[in-house]
């Protein structure tokens, strides 16, 4: 890596003078990772090879006899010379000269080199395979024909052919994919167990604390790290001891990464850099050589960071159940238990190391004095938004009317990758309408690109479906603005969007939220089925539209009774899960069966809250049924309309909240979101039926 950025030399090679230059550059250059062994054998089989082509060949033009042709010329005396070439069984392949017409050849006229031009112009070439017999033998001893009988080398070439050629082509192909196998593995058989950690000095990661938005407690807890890298002494004299290891948790795309090379940079130390998946091998024991390796180079540098990026791969517990005792994993994770907090003194070596499942990790691998600390890198939350996309923003020329607190109001859950996506994408949407500057609706539409993927606009829907489609989203918009306890309406198209979405209905958090309450789910659960209760209604159908739909408000349902306690017949109790640990054995104990009894109340339960939240849904639309069909209406005419047009077209305000609100009542929430995945979709979308294979709404 350290070479990449070198220019290369030229192929011919320079001559270095008389003094100093590089003595291996000798003017030839061989192709990288081809031995000269390999090239030296490669030229004797293309030999072999022309040879075995050309081999008794004539480059002049021949005539092939029959053996009943050639009996006839040899009775006619037309046969000059005969050689017998080669042999298989008693059939003989003769090649030799013939006159090309029936009368011999002319008498001499004293000019020799007339004589000869005269004769080869009446002469040819031939080949026959002819079967030999006593009469063909005596045919040929009473003609005037010149019979030569030549060497049998077919045997010889056979064997060089057959038997020696593959043998050597298989030993060369075997020791050329060898020997590039050794040296991609590290330089030789001898530097296999080496590491594979690439050292980078401080002034090459250029990141610093400042670069790094949305994660401010992160850089908080980190802090102490680069103090004392910076200043080792400050610590040492008041008897502290700084954290041997630390573990960043979070999401992927969170800046976990980002975080431990901000930390080398801002403290200049050097970096070591490493996956987990490059300790484990084919071979047994390669993985713990490489940790020894790594921590012998640490100490040589100290003080300095290892990173271990990915570190599950390496650091799962050793209690599953899976491998035996001499797993190579398990090998390799023993070693690093030891160099982490052993024998051996690590004075100054401080190991970071990033996951995304710190729930599969070792048990010994988290506990004090190897990993002391866990730094939780979280979904940024709307002012982290705020200050991520502003970082991205400034690398795209945006529009004066982009106002970026609109972007990171509509992006819960939204990782710092997903919003540096979210920027490029627009950037592409503008590049691509030849605009000069990125505007807002790009933005927005690279927000609903990344969620719910590219507009298909070029998907043929009759009218009957389409009309259907509005009706639908209408009724899931109608039952959020009637009720101040759904999450805010951001947004209604029919366009159909990826391979799920016939149309959408987004809504929109004021804020981020942490709780919510039983009536907010309630709410919630109704919005969910204003489609199928607009269907209902207007059509006197039902379709597969709602498949979607279902499924969300049965999850809901099902959250709200066994997770949440939010049903009065069941209780305060968590029933119905049965996840299993990771460090919990395969073959152990599993946890115990709901009883039948409360299993049935479980699902009677389920079924009142589902139906509950359908009879809400139609009483709201049967009450408001004008402002359905009217917002329906024009949705077929506009096909998307924003919060602002469906005000102004139902002639409402946003209505303002007339008494404090309690503090799950103050935090705006998405549609879809719960307490265990506060990053969920905040769209009420349209799903397509994947079983049945029809198209359907959300």
């Amino acid at each position: 890596m350290e070479n990449e950025n070198k220019p290369q030399e030229p192929i011919g090679g320079e001559s270095g003078g008389n003094g100093g230059g590089n003595k291996k550059n000798t003017g030839q250059r061989r192709l990288p990772g081809v031995p000269r062994a390999a090239v030296v054998w490669l030229v004797i089989l293309c030999v072999l090879g022309a040879l075995a082509l050309f081999k008794g060949g004539s480059s002049t033009r021949q005539t092939v006899f029959t053996q009943t042709e050639f009996e006839s010329m040899l009775r006619a005396g037309r046969i000059i010379s005969a050689d017998i070439t080669d042999e298989s069984s008693r059939v003989f392949v003769v090649e030799g000269r013939y006159y090309l017409s029936d009368a011999p050849a002319a008498a001499k006229s004293g000019d020799e080199a007339k004589d000869k031009k005269a004769f080869l112009e009446s002469t040819g070439f031939y080949r026959a395979r002819v079967l030999f017999s006593e009469s063909m033998n005596d045919l040929l001893s009473s003609s005037k024909t010149q019979v030569k009988v030549a060497e049998n080398n077919s045997s010889l070439w056979n064997f060089l052919l057959f038997g020696i050629l593959p043998v050597l082509l298989l030993g060369g192909v075997i020791y050329f994919i060898s020997s590039r196998q050794m040296r991609m593995g590290g330089k030789g058989a001898m530097d296999f167990g080496k590491s594979r950690a690439r050292m980078i000095a401080p002034e090459e990661l250029n990141v610093k604390f400042d670069d790094i938005a949305g994660a401010d407690e992160a850089k908080a807890d980190i802090a102490e790290i680069v103090e004392f890298l910076k200043d080792p002494i400050r610590f040492q004299l008041l008897g502290g001891q700084i954290p041997k290891g630390c573990l960043l948790v979070g999401n992927p795309g969170t800046g976990k990464t980002l975080l431990a090379k901000a930390v080398a940079c801002e403290a200049g130390v050097p970096f070591f850099s490493i996956s987990g998946s490059d300790f484990v091998e084919m071979f047994v024991g390669v993985g713990a050589s490489r940790v020894r390796d790594m921590f012998e180079q640490a100490r040589k540098h100290t003080p300095c960071l290892i990173f271990i990026d990915e570190i599950d791969a390496v650091g799962r517990s050793r209690f599953s159940g899976w491998g035996g005792g001499h797993d190579e994993r398990e090998q390799t994770l023993n070693a690093m238990l030891v160099e982490m907090d052993g024998l051996s003194s690590r004075n100054g070596v401080i190991v970071l190391a990033a996951t995304n499942r710190p729930d599969v990790l070792d048990p010994a691998l988290l506990r004090p004095g190897r990993f002391d600390r866990q730094v939780v890198m979280d979904l940024p939350d709307i002012k982290g938004r705020r200050q991520i996309l502003a970082i991205h923003a400034a690398k795209i020329r945006l529009a004066d009317n982009v106002d970026l607190d609109v972007i990171a109001r509509n992006t819960p859950g939204f990782s710092g990758a997903d919003l540096a996506n979210l920027c490029n994408e627009a950037a592409l949407l503008a590049a691509r309408y030849n605009q000069e500057f990125v505007m807002q609706k790009d933005l927005e539409e690279a927000r609903d690109k990344v969620c719910y993927g590219s507009e298909r606009r070029s998907r043929k829907i009759n009218d009957r479906e389409r009309r259907m489609v509005a009706y639908h989203e209408a009724g899931h918009a109608l039952i959020a603005l009637h009720n101040d306890k759904c999450t805010p309406v951001h947004k209604v198209t029919i366009i159909p969007r990826g391979d799920a979405y016939l149309g959408a209905t987004y809504t929109l958090p004021e804020e981020d939220f942490y709780l919510r309450s039983k009536l907010e789910y309630e709410a919630e659960m109704a919005m969910t089925m204003g489609g199928r209760a607009a269907e209902e209604l207007i059509f006197g159908d039902i379709t597969t539209g709602a498949s979607g739909d279902i499924a969300q408000l049965t999850s809901m349902a099902r959250k709200m009774v066994c997770i949440f306690g939010m049903s009065d017949k069941i209780g305060p109790t968590k029933v119905g899960d049965f996840s299993v640990h990771p460090h919990l054995r395969i073959d152990g104990p599993q946890p115990d069966q709901l009883a039948p009894e409360t299993a049935r109340e479980i699902d009677l339960e389920i079924r009142r809250l589902v139906n509950t939240a359908i009879d809400t849904a139609r009483e709201v639309l049967k009450t408001h049924r004008d402002e359905l069909e009217k917002l329906a209406e024009t949705l077929l005419e506009k096909e998307t309309l924003s919060i602002e047009e469906i005000n102004v077209l139902l002639g409402r305000t946003p209505a303002e909240p007339e008494t404090p609100q309690s503090e799950s009542e103050e935090n705006a929430q998405s549609e879809t979101a719960s307490e265990e995945t506060p990053a969920e979709q905040t769209a009420n979308n349209s799903a397509e039926d994947g079983t049945s294979g029809n198209s359907v709404q959300g």
